[in-house]
């Protein structure tokens, strides 16, 4: 009996008994009216007999009447039918032929007409409002379809009530909010694929130019040995960075996929870390930067010591994760304060508490503007005077 949580179900429901219990009090009364005419037409044509019987026999007046209303018995009943038989009145004679009969079948048949067409329509009449509500909600779900394919997410469904229609309203209304989020991660998908293509060729324009024109230089000026290399020197630096940008945004393209596969295993956090280090010292002795590995638990290390430190600290600090890549995050982010540290220090620390463990890189660099703060992990985005790619902090 679930679908009388239909609201529709117990309203039909409700105004069909009650026509119901109308048209059953309506034909009660119909047959009571029936029955009392037919009792009236029986009593007028036993008057009718016992006066004409009475006019020829006044002597036997008060036995015609007993004989008149007596309860006849089947033998009285078998002799009667035998006599009005030789006269033509057998039990197949035509109603209409029958007075009084005649006028109350008339008269019953015309009321019944009546009263079926009258309960009949509003049957149809019940059944057409009732069908109307149903289609009028379907009709309301089938626009707000056509409303939504069109992208049209402003669309209203109002279902207030209980009841079937009222869940596939609910289940219409989560279906559009799902749809439009969709839609709207669809656009931002395709705005940033837009967005990455036009940055990446920006990014690959500058040294491909270079490129060009360091090989139109070599191929078709005569220059000394010194400037040639010079130029060999810095087409190699091109590529290098060229190959370094291709290999970032491949990476990028994996995370971004969710292609990439962690290799989860236990790990030597002070191992990676001096490997992190061990990675970017050749760049941070260029640029005359000391990086500095402090934790609470050892005492200050510089990258000298590198070899010595990864056998006394082998197994601490041991955790579960990828060493891989996040190895690669930490080179993102120390190369980063390489590159704006020049004549500077870096400090890595690692911390440990009860609650968790934490590596903080520190620089005293040029540092970054509150301006550039919230967009410094955007892909491609560069400070104000920046000449980097903009692609390390967005991996990591």
């Amino acid at each position: 009996m679930k679908e009388l949580i239909n609201p529709e179900l117990k309203k039909s429901s409700v105004v069909l008994l009650f026509i119901v219990i109308i048209f059953i009090f309506i034909v009660n009364m119909w047959i009571t009216f029936y029955f009392n005419n037919i009792k009236s037409q029986y009593i007028d044509g036993k008057a009718a007999m016992l006066s004409t019987m009475v006019e020829k026999f006044p002597n036997l007046e008060a036995d015609l009447v007993e004989a008149t209303f007596k309860v006849p018995t089947k033998e009285g009943i078998k002799l009667g039918e035998k006599i009005i038989d030789n006269y033509g009145y057998k039990d197949n004679i035509n109603i209409m032929y029958i007075d009084g009969i005649n006028e109350a079948f008339k008269n019953s048949k015309f009321i019944f007409i009546i009263i079926g067409s009258t309960f009949g329509g509003l049957l149809i009449l019940l059944n057409y409002i009732q069908y109307r509500g149903i289609y009028s909600r379907v009709r309301n779900l089938t626009r707000a379809s056509k409303e939504i394919l069109e992208e049209n997410y402003d669309v209203n469904l109002y279902e207030e009530k209980e009841g079937d229609f009222a869940k596939l309203s609910y289940g219409f209304k989560n279906m559009r909010q799902v749809l439009q989020s969709q839609m709207v991660d669809l656009k931002k998908e395709k705005e940033f694929l837009v967005n990455i293509l036009s940055d990446i060729s920006h990014q690959l324009k500058t040294p491909l130019s270079a490129l060009i024109i360091y090989n139109d230089i070599l191929s078709n000026k005569k220059i000394s040995e010194d400037n040639s290399e010079k130029f060999l020197h810095n087409s190699k630096t091109q590529l290098n960075r060229m190959d370094w940008l291709i290999k970032s945004i491949l990476k990028l393209a994996k995370v971004d996929a969710r292609a990439i596969e962690f290799n989860m295993k236990e790990n030597s956090l002070v191992n990676t870390i001096y490997e992190v280090i061990d990675n970017v010292a050749m760049m941070a002795a260029e640029n005359k930067v000391n990086i500095v590995f402090e934790s609470n638990m050892y005492e200050e290390t510089v990258i000298s010591n590198i070899e010595e430190i990864n056998k006394k600290n082998k197994n601490k600090f041991m955790f579960n994760y990828d060493e891989k890549w996040l190895g690669e995050a930490l080179i993102n982010i120390v190369k980063n304060g390489v590159e704006h540290s020049y004549n500077g220090e870096i400090h890595i620390e690692l911390e440990e508490n009860p609650i968790n463990t934490k590596i903080v890189i520190r620089d005293n660099g040029v540092g970054i503007s509150e301006k550039d703060l919230p967009n410094i992990f955007k892909r491609f985005y560069k400070g104000g005077k920046s000449e980097s790619v903009g692609i390390g902090l967005s991996l990591s």
